[in-house]
Protein backbone atom coordinates (compact mmCIF):
# COMPACT_ATOMS: atom_id res chain seq x y z
CA UNK A 1 0.00 0.00 0.00
CA UNK A 2 1.25 3.28 -1.32
CA UNK A 3 0.73 6.09 1.74
CA UNK A 4 2.55 8.82 0.03
CA UNK A 5 4.16 9.49 -3.45
CA UNK A 6 6.42 12.73 -3.97
CA UNK A 7 8.22 13.12 -7.79
CA UNK A 8 11.57 15.10 -6.98
CA UNK A 9 12.93 15.94 -9.96
CA UNK A 10 14.02 12.49 -10.94
CA UNK A 11 12.91 10.55 -8.07
CA UNK A 12 9.93 9.11 -7.39
CA UNK A 13 10.02 8.74 -3.35
CA UNK A 14 7.33 6.45 -1.71
CA UNK A 15 6.04 5.92 1.93
CA UNK A 16 4.87 2.44 2.59
CA UNK A 17 6.06 -1.12 3.00
CA UNK A 18 8.76 -2.34 0.71
CA UNK A 19 6.73 -6.07 0.35
CA UNK A 20 3.59 -4.36 -0.41
CA UNK A 21 4.73 -1.33 -2.80
CA UNK A 22 7.55 -3.55 -4.91
CA UNK A 23 4.51 -5.95 -6.69
CA UNK A 24 2.91 -2.58 -8.51
CA UNK A 25 6.26 -1.29 -9.57
CA UNK A 26 7.69 -2.50 -13.26
CA UNK A 27 11.42 -3.49 -13.44
CA UNK A 28 14.24 -1.48 -12.90
CA UNK A 29 17.97 -1.21 -14.68
CA UNK A 30 19.60 -1.64 -11.02
CA UNK A 31 18.67 -2.65 -7.46
CA UNK A 32 21.31 -0.65 -4.91
CA UNK A 33 20.09 -0.95 -1.05
CA UNK A 34 21.83 -1.69 2.23
CA UNK A 35 18.95 -3.41 4.55
CA UNK A 36 18.53 -3.60 7.98
CA UNK A 37 21.19 -5.95 9.35
CA UNK A 38 18.40 -7.40 11.99
CA UNK A 39 21.06 -6.65 14.63
CA UNK A 40 18.37 -4.43 17.05
CA UNK A 41 18.25 -0.79 15.96
CA UNK A 42 15.68 1.67 16.10
CA UNK A 43 14.14 2.72 12.75
CA UNK A 44 11.14 4.35 14.10
CA UNK A 45 8.26 2.60 12.92
CA UNK A 46 10.20 -0.60 12.89
CA UNK A 47 13.06 -2.37 15.01
CA UNK A 48 14.97 -5.06 13.18
CA UNK A 49 14.51 -7.66 15.78
CA UNK A 50 13.57 -10.68 13.26
CA UNK A 51 14.16 -14.41 13.92
CA UNK A 52 16.35 -15.91 11.93
CA UNK A 53 13.68 -17.58 10.30
CA UNK A 54 11.80 -14.41 9.68
CA UNK A 55 15.02 -12.34 8.87
CA UNK A 56 15.55 -15.18 5.97
CA UNK A 57 11.90 -15.02 4.55
CA UNK A 58 12.31 -11.05 4.92
CA UNK A 59 15.49 -10.84 2.78
CA UNK A 60 14.35 -13.32 -0.05
CA UNK A 61 11.33 -11.06 -0.27
CA UNK A 62 12.71 -7.76 -0.70
CA UNK A 63 15.42 -8.10 -2.81
CA UNK A 64 13.75 -10.56 -5.24
CA UNK A 65 12.06 -7.58 -6.96
CA UNK A 66 13.52 -8.15 -11.22
CA UNK A 67 16.27 -5.63 -11.92
CA UNK A 68 19.56 -6.36 -14.43
CA UNK A 69 22.16 -6.02 -11.55
CA UNK A 70 21.40 -5.78 -7.83
CA UNK A 71 24.35 -4.29 -5.58
CA UNK A 72 23.34 -4.63 -1.74
CA UNK A 73 25.93 -3.52 1.10
CA UNK A 74 25.77 -5.55 4.11
CA UNK A 75 28.20 -5.66 6.91
CA UNK A 76 30.18 -9.04 8.39
CA UNK A 77 28.31 -10.76 10.84
CA UNK A 78 24.49 -10.85 12.76
CA UNK A 79 24.49 -11.70 16.68
CA UNK A 80 27.39 -12.67 19.05
CA UNK A 81 29.93 -15.29 19.10
CA UNK A 82 27.55 -18.51 19.89
CA UNK A 83 25.15 -17.53 17.42
CA UNK A 84 27.00 -15.53 14.92
CA UNK A 85 25.39 -15.94 11.36
CA UNK A 86 27.46 -14.66 7.61
CA UNK A 87 25.21 -11.74 6.45
CA UNK A 88 27.24 -12.35 3.11
CA UNK A 89 26.37 -15.29 3.21
CA UNK A 90 22.34 -14.36 4.40
CA UNK A 91 22.21 -12.35 1.10
CA UNK A 92 23.40 -14.71 -1.41
CA UNK A 93 20.84 -17.52 -0.48
CA UNK A 94 18.43 -14.97 -0.37
CA UNK A 95 19.37 -14.15 -4.29
CA UNK A 96 20.18 -17.70 -5.01
CA UNK A 97 23.07 -16.64 -6.58
CA UNK A 98 26.96 -15.86 -6.18
CA UNK A 99 28.02 -12.66 -6.43
CA UNK A 100 29.52 -11.83 -9.78
CA UNK A 101 31.51 -9.12 -8.29
CA UNK A 102 32.03 -7.82 -4.81
CA UNK A 103 33.51 -4.71 -2.97
CA UNK A 104 35.26 -4.37 0.90
CA UNK A 105 33.72 -1.10 2.05
CA UNK A 106 36.51 0.25 4.55
CA UNK A 107 35.30 2.50 6.48
CA UNK A 108 38.32 3.50 8.53
CA UNK A 109 39.27 2.18 12.49
CA UNK A 110 37.26 0.22 14.26
CA UNK A 111 35.22 1.69 16.74
CA UNK A 112 35.70 1.27 21.17
CA UNK A 113 38.52 -1.00 22.36
CA UNK A 114 39.27 -4.36 23.16
CA UNK A 115 39.49 -4.19 26.39
CA UNK A 116 36.94 -6.83 27.65
CA UNK A 117 38.91 -9.60 25.45
CA UNK A 118 42.08 -9.29 26.09
CA UNK A 119 44.61 -11.17 26.62
CA UNK A 120 42.63 -14.57 26.33
CA UNK A 121 39.61 -14.28 24.23
CA UNK A 122 40.93 -11.87 20.66
CA UNK A 123 37.92 -10.60 18.92
CA UNK A 124 38.34 -8.88 15.45
CA UNK A 125 36.48 -5.51 15.66
CA UNK A 126 35.10 -5.03 12.27
CA UNK A 127 35.82 -1.86 10.46
CA UNK A 128 34.85 -2.78 6.43
CA UNK A 129 31.32 -4.08 5.43
CA UNK A 130 30.91 -5.99 2.38
CA UNK A 131 29.29 -4.25 -1.10
CA UNK A 132 28.16 -7.54 -3.27
CA UNK A 133 27.07 -7.66 -6.67
CA UNK A 134 24.95 -10.09 -8.66
CA UNK A 135 23.52 -10.53 -12.04
CA UNK A 136 24.10 -9.30 -15.40
CA UNK A 137 27.08 -6.63 -15.36
CA UNK A 138 26.78 -5.55 -18.82
CA UNK A 139 25.22 -2.58 -19.63
CA UNK A 140 23.37 -1.22 -22.97
CA UNK A 141 24.95 2.36 -23.18
CA UNK A 142 28.05 2.09 -20.14
CA UNK A 143 27.78 4.36 -16.82
CA UNK A 144 29.39 7.36 -18.22
CA UNK A 145 32.31 7.12 -16.22
CA UNK A 146 35.50 8.54 -17.31
CA UNK A 147 39.18 6.96 -17.74
CA UNK A 148 40.25 8.60 -14.56
CA UNK A 149 36.87 7.33 -12.60
CA UNK A 150 36.52 3.37 -13.77
CA UNK A 151 40.13 3.16 -12.66
CA UNK A 152 39.26 4.56 -9.13
CA UNK A 153 36.21 2.85 -8.88
CA UNK A 154 36.95 -0.86 -10.10
CA UNK A 155 39.17 -1.78 -7.39
CA UNK A 156 38.31 -4.53 -4.54
CA UNK A 157 39.11 -1.70 -1.70
CA UNK A 158 36.99 0.90 -1.31
CA UNK A 159 38.46 3.57 1.75
CA UNK A 160 35.31 5.40 2.86
CA UNK A 161 35.13 7.02 6.29
CA UNK A 162 32.05 6.20 7.79
CA UNK A 163 31.39 10.27 9.22
CA UNK A 164 27.85 10.29 8.72
CA UNK A 165 25.04 12.26 10.76
CA UNK A 166 23.76 9.14 12.62
CA UNK A 167 21.32 11.50 14.52
CA UNK A 168 19.82 11.64 10.87
CA UNK A 169 19.28 8.05 10.32
CA UNK A 170 20.82 4.98 12.89
CA UNK A 171 22.41 3.39 9.78
CA UNK A 172 22.99 6.17 7.15
CA UNK A 173 25.57 5.10 4.32
CA UNK A 174 27.92 8.00 3.08
CA UNK A 175 27.00 9.62 -0.02
CA UNK A 176 30.23 8.89 -1.59
CA UNK A 177 29.41 5.07 -1.20
CA UNK A 178 26.19 5.14 -2.84
CA UNK A 179 27.83 7.53 -5.61
CA UNK A 180 30.60 4.98 -6.96
CA UNK A 181 27.77 1.53 -6.81
CA UNK A 182 25.31 3.65 -8.55
CA UNK A 183 27.82 5.40 -11.02
CA UNK A 184 30.14 2.22 -11.74
CA UNK A 185 27.23 -0.58 -12.08
CA UNK A 186 23.80 1.20 -13.31
CA UNK A 187 23.49 2.13 -16.89
CA UNK A 188 23.64 5.97 -17.68
CA UNK A 189 19.97 6.02 -19.27
CA UNK A 190 18.83 3.33 -16.58
CA UNK A 191 16.69 3.13 -13.67
CA UNK A 192 17.46 2.62 -9.87
CA UNK A 193 15.42 1.27 -6.61
CA UNK A 194 16.18 1.24 -3.35
CA UNK A 195 13.82 -0.61 -1.05
CA UNK A 196 15.03 0.67 2.07
CA UNK A 197 15.45 4.27 1.14
CA UNK A 198 15.95 5.58 4.90
CA UNK A 199 16.90 8.77 4.85
CA UNK A 200 17.25 9.14 0.81
CA UNK A 201 20.92 8.72 -0.11
CA UNK A 202 20.90 6.68 -2.80
CA UNK A 203 18.22 9.23 -4.39
CA UNK A 204 20.49 12.00 -3.85
CA UNK A 205 23.21 10.56 -5.40
CA UNK A 206 20.85 9.21 -8.67
CA UNK A 207 19.70 12.85 -8.94
CA UNK A 208 22.92 13.97 -9.11
CA UNK A 209 24.16 11.66 -11.18
CA UNK A 210 21.41 12.11 -13.26
CA UNK A 211 20.46 9.11 -13.10
CA UNK A 212 16.48 8.16 -12.42
CA UNK A 213 15.42 6.73 -8.90
CA UNK A 214 12.99 5.19 -6.87
CA UNK A 215 12.95 4.59 -3.44
CA UNK A 216 10.81 3.11 -0.68
CA UNK A 217 10.29 4.13 3.14
CA UNK A 218 8.69 2.72 5.81
CA UNK A 219 8.88 5.60 8.40
CA UNK A 220 7.57 8.48 8.17
CA UNK A 221 9.92 10.99 9.51
CA UNK A 222 13.13 9.69 7.67
CA UNK A 223 10.56 10.11 4.74
CA UNK A 224 10.59 13.60 5.11
CA UNK A 225 13.95 13.64 5.68
CA UNK A 226 14.96 11.86 2.24
CA UNK A 227 12.44 14.26 0.53
CA UNK A 228 14.19 17.43 1.68
CA UNK A 229 17.96 16.22 0.95
CA UNK A 230 16.40 15.24 -2.53
CA UNK A 231 15.33 18.94 -2.84
CA UNK A 232 18.18 20.02 -1.70
CA UNK A 233 20.04 17.77 -4.57
CA UNK A 234 17.82 18.99 -7.24
CA UNK A 235 18.17 22.61 -6.68
CA UNK A 236 22.15 22.18 -6.64
CA UNK A 237 24.38 21.42 -10.04
CA UNK A 238 25.20 17.89 -10.78
CA UNK A 239 28.96 18.50 -8.99
CA UNK A 240 29.17 14.44 -8.75
CA UNK A 241 29.33 14.50 -12.99
CA UNK A 242 32.45 15.50 -14.74
CA UNK A 243 33.61 16.18 -18.06
CA UNK A 244 34.57 13.60 -20.75
CA UNK A 245 39.03 12.87 -20.41
CA UNK A 246 41.15 11.47 -22.53
CA UNK A 247 40.30 7.57 -23.06
CA UNK A 248 43.44 5.58 -22.60
CA UNK A 249 45.60 4.93 -25.65
CA UNK A 250 46.64 0.96 -25.86
CA UNK A 251 49.93 0.28 -27.20
CA UNK A 252 50.49 -1.93 -30.02
CA UNK A 253 53.26 -4.58 -30.74
CA UNK A 254 53.79 -5.83 -33.84
CA UNK A 255 54.79 -9.64 -33.81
Amino acid sequence: MIKRKEIIGDQTLILGDCLEVMPTLGEFDALFTSPPYNCGKDYGSHRDNLSLKEYKGFLKASLAHPSRVKIINVGQYQGSRGSRVSLPALVQNAVKSFPADEVLWDKGPANGAAWGNYPNSPRIRAQHESILVFGNLTMTNGNGLTWGEWSQFTTSIWRIPANVDLKTHPAMMPLEVARRCIALWSDIAGNVLDPFMGSGTTLVACQKLGRKGTGIELDPEYFDIACKRVEEAARQPDLLVKGPEPQPQQERFDL
